[in-house]
């Protein structure tokens, strides 16, 4: 389906945000600063996004679905997403991922912060997790998970998966430059302890 000339404005004021948000924060940008870079008045800013949290979180969804969408490209061999090995599959995202390292960054210290940007992180997670949920396993199973069990899911896969992934992108150069190592050498190290610490605790 052909896009809209919403459809781009929309894109266009992400695209805009991501940087400024990388290059100034998120408290050092406000909505004038992104209606003017990225050539709208504020109404049609409005018209597409509530307030600027509603940007930030419309922004780590889109980085989600470009991850997701990134993994879907099924490498040689592989007739089907779920015969990628694990590990390509980390590495895959970990790959994209280094290229958002800023804006995540912001993301992350935004949700450590009190107030309602905090929940965005949060949301975006919960809908990541789900939706990984259902595509790794089959539907009634899912749908005959207890509310607690379901929980115990959600828990391992943001605190034991998606945590230690995003803290290695963001912090992964400081710690290289601290201790003077190579970065292969740590992504290596730090495959071997993801594998060990979270693909082989899976219990569903």
């Amino acid at each position: 389906m052909p896009k809209t000339d919403g459809d781009i404005t929309k894109k266009r004021i992400l695209q805009v945000a991501e940087k400024l948000f990388s290059e100034h924060g998120f408290d050092g940008t406000g909505v004038d600063k992104i209606a003017k870079a990225a050539g709208v008045n504020k109404g049609s800013l409005y018209y597409h996004f509530k307030d600027k949290n509603d940007i930030i979180e419309s922004l780590f969804q889109k980085i989600m679905n470009e991850i997701q969408d990134n993994i879907n490209l099924l490498p040689k061999g592989a007739s089907q997403v779920k015969e990628v090995k694990i590990e390509d599959k980390i590495k895959s995202e970990i790959q994209y991922l280094n290229q958002k390292k800023q804006i995540l960054s912001i993301l992350l210290m935004e949700t450590l912060k009190s107030g309602q940007s905090m929940d965005s992180f949060i949301k975006c997670m919960e809908m990541v997790i789900k939706k990984e949920l259902h595509f790794m396993h089959e539907k009634e199973k899912v749908e005959s998970l207890s509310e607690e069990d379901l929980q115990r899911y959600m828990v391992h896969e943001f605190f034991t998966g998606i945590m230690p992934v995003i803290s290695f992108v963001t912090l992964k150069d400081k710690w290289c430059n601290y201790f003077n190592c190579d970065q292969d050498k740590v992504l290596e190290y730090f495959m071997e302890s993801f594998i060990d610490s979270h693909i082989k605790s899976h219990r569903l």
